[in-house]
Parts: structure tokens; sequence; C-alpha cells
């Protein structure tokens, strides 16, 4: 079972990025664009824009052969072709944040590729509108040749432009730059933290929408966020077909999706991820866990997922969703940004 397009938009980069200007609403944003328009290189070629219909999950079991590994940090891009995509942990209204004092994952994705922006405001005046959720049911959003235009180090540890003197003072300590930090911090320090790409390098997004809950998780929020997961990863391996990638060359990069502001439980996010790749017959999942202090989380999730993997090759999916439930994990709180 594979998701159905339901809508396809091919965009010239060069036109979208005149006709649609990005609207930063906080000044650091709008300082990193105006470098980046002032050093960058030009851009070309077509941004296509599909959004899918979610698919129902099989109800047998079918799990494929796929490479997941944990990596520390946050995405790189290091790689860049047409089997190599990057997740969006998007907001219901595609990109909807995107220029204000906000800098979480879905921002800075934004920040780096401002043709993700452009596209927002066209989409504003583009009927249907850019939801990756609607009616309570997920659409996923895939972005194909997405022209990543800078690189900007969040962490804190561009700080080589401060005094040589200044690293001896207690206060020198770096200052991580993401979430609520950014809009605090100065603005050398955020323009220092960025690196002009030029040429520009393609990147390809997947856009989901992040679950939201509280309490225990339910059969019900189990399963809708097995089946997003599954529905994006799906499209990706149509829309990399296209490209004649067979999909066990396909890498998704992701990562703690919904974990962040909305405060899901990160175990058990990586638990979904990874059966939805495998299921999805992805080739490799890259999960990217920030601080070290996260892979456990990570570690325990592939081990949840051989123990109710273990009996579900002959019982099904409704079986998995059913010893999912019984691990009873509960919803966090949120982090703030």
């Amino acid at each position: 079972m594979t998701p159905l397009l339901q809508q396809q938009l091919d965009f010239d980069l060069a036109r979208l990025t005149i006709d649609f200007p990005p609207v930063w609403r906080h000044p650091h944003k709008q300082a990193i664009h105006d470098r980046v328009r002032r050093e960058g290189g030009p851009l070309t070629g077509t941004l296509r824009y599909t959004r899918w219909q979610m698919a129902p999950l099989p109800q047998e079991m079918n799990l494929h052969a796929c490479e997941v590994r944990a990596e520390a940090g946050f995405f790189t891009y290091t790689e860049s072709n047409p089997g190599i995509w990057h997740m969006n942990f998007a907001d219901p209204r595609l990109f909807a944040a995107y220029g204000s004092p906000l800098m979480a994952q879905d921002e800075w994705q934004v920040l780096e590729h401002p043709a993700l922006a452009s596209l927002r405001e066209a989409m504003l005046r583009h009927e249907p509108p850019a939801l990756t959720r609607e009616n309570g049911i997920s659409t996923p959003v895939l972005i194909v040749n997405a022209p990543r235009q800078c690189c900007i180090d969040l962490s804190g540890s561009a700080t080589s432009a401060r005094p040589w003197w200044s690293r001896f003072l207690s206060s020198a300590t770096p200052q991580p730059l993401y979430g609520n930090a950014f809009a605090s911090a100065t603005q050398d320090a955020v323009l220092h933290a960025t690196t002009v790409l030029n040429p520009p390098i393609p990147s390809h997004i997947i856009a989901l929408a992040a679950p939201t809950g509280t309490g225990v998780y339910t059969p019900r929020q189990i399963t809708d966020i097995l089946q997003t997961a599954f529905s994006g990863f799906s499209a990706a391996v149509i829309e990399s077909a296209r490209h004649g990638v067979p999909s066990a060359q396909i890498t998704i990069h992701t990562g703690w999706w919904g974990c962040g502001a909305f405060g899901g439980n990160r175990t058990l996010m990586a638990l979904l991820q990874t059966l939805a790749a495998k299921m999805a017959a992805v080739g490799r999942l890259v999960f990217h866990i920030g601080g070290e202090r996260e892979r456990c989380h990570f570690t325990d999730a592939l081990s949840f997922l051989d123990l109710v993997t273990a009996q579900g090759t002959t019982s099904g999916i409704p079986a998995i969703i059913s010893e999912i439930e019984a691990l009873n994990f509960h919803w966090g709180q949120s982090d703030g940004n």
C-alpha cells in the first residue's frame, strides 16, 4: 500500500525567489539572508512540491532490510543526490513560523534553504493551501531540489571571531544558538556562525506534521504516528524512483521528530520511525541524536523494536501496535523550543 499523489507543483527557482521573497520578522534572520544574497550564487533549476494522501497501513508485517544507525549532532547535509532525504519536523501549516524569532529544527532548515520560505509565500496565494495535516489526517509534503544556501552552526562552537583574551573569561563559554537562544544572541554571533555556500547544494525534504498529546500514548496515536511516517517515507521512495534510484539506495535523515516543543517520547518516536522505514523499504535510516546523552533513547528504541516484532512477522501490524501500546509509553514535557 502506497500513498497517492494529491498535488504537484513545479517552480522555477529563480522566478520563485524573485516573485515571492521571504518575509523575515526577526533582524537576525534578515541579516543572514542579506548576506546570502550578497555572497551566494545564482539559483537555477526547478523546485518540485508534492503533497500526498496518507496511505493505509498494511495488515501483514513485511519488514525490509534497512541499515539503521545513530549519529551524534544534527543534520549536516553532506550528501546530495535524488536518493538522500532530510526530514522537516513540520507544523500542520507548512513552514508557518519560518520568519519568526523561533529557531527550532523547522525554522533552522528553512533559514538554510530560503527558497522554502519563498515556497511558503507562494503557497499562501495558492489553493489548496500547503498543509501537512488537514482535518486530523496527515498529508505529507515532499520538496525536491531545495537549494541549501548557507550553513548555520547553532552549537555555539563558532567562536574564533572573539578577541583572543576573551577565551580566559568565564563568560566566554560557547553559547548555543538553538531555540529561544537565537533571538537573544547578538547579531554578530549569528552572522559569525553562518557560512554562505556558493554554489548552493540541493536538498530533498520530507515534511511531516509533528504529533501532539499528553499522558499515555493511545493505540490511535501510535497508529497515526506510524502511518504518517510510513506514508512520508513511502512517498520518498516513489519520488526517488522517478530519478532511477532504487529503494535500497535511499537514505532518510531524521531525529527527534516532535520531541522538543511537543514533548514526544524519544524512545517511541525512534522506534516508530525505524519501523516505518523498514515497512517502506528504505535502504538506510540515519538518526541524528543531538548530544551523546540522548543515544540511550535510540538504543532502547531498537531493543524494543526487536521485542515487539518478534511475534509480528506472523501476527501482523495490528498486533505490533498492541505490543507497542503494552509498553506504556508516556508523553513528556515541552522543552520550550
